[in-house]
């Protein structure tokens, strides 16, 4: 799968029990929609993510910004905001783009609140 931010091949990487792609040139991840909701399921069962909402219910914003391609479709990503975070999302709901530390800021925000040993941990391995 070629990454719609450098156009490189990106590598599969999984981590417990979840599954992206990773590029190893500009540092982003593609969760595709499956895995992003086994990631927010794991989140809510420990008790850190509360009434999670579907990415696809989250509002589209306008960003100025040029708007990438679905890795899996070509069609053009749409901007949401995640906890304070552009991110880009397939409008057929294929998955998820995360930049270089797009993640790990939305991880660290989701978790200002109270420390843990799990989002820590996400957020160590998924720092850009």
């Amino acid at each position: 799968m070629l990454c719609p931010k450098c156009k490189k091949e990106m590598i599969v990487v999984e981590r417990n029990e979840v599954e992206l792609d990773y590029c190893m040139f500009c540092e982003g991840f593609w969760f595709d929609y499956g895995e992003w909701n086994i990631l927010t399921k794991k989140l809510v069962a420990q008790d850190f993510l509360e009434n999670p909402s579907d990415i696809y219910n989250i509002p589209t914003v306008l960003t100025g910004e040029k708007l990438r391609r679905c890795p899996v479709c070509g069609k053009k990503m749409e901007k949401f905001m995640l906890f304070d975070v552009f991110l880009d999302r397939c409008p057929s709901k294929h998955g998820v783009w995360f930049d270089k530390n797009e993640f790990s800021t939305c991880v660290n925000l989701m978790n200002s609140k109270q420390k843990n040993k799990q989002i820590v941990f996400l957020g160590e391995v998924f720092r850009g």
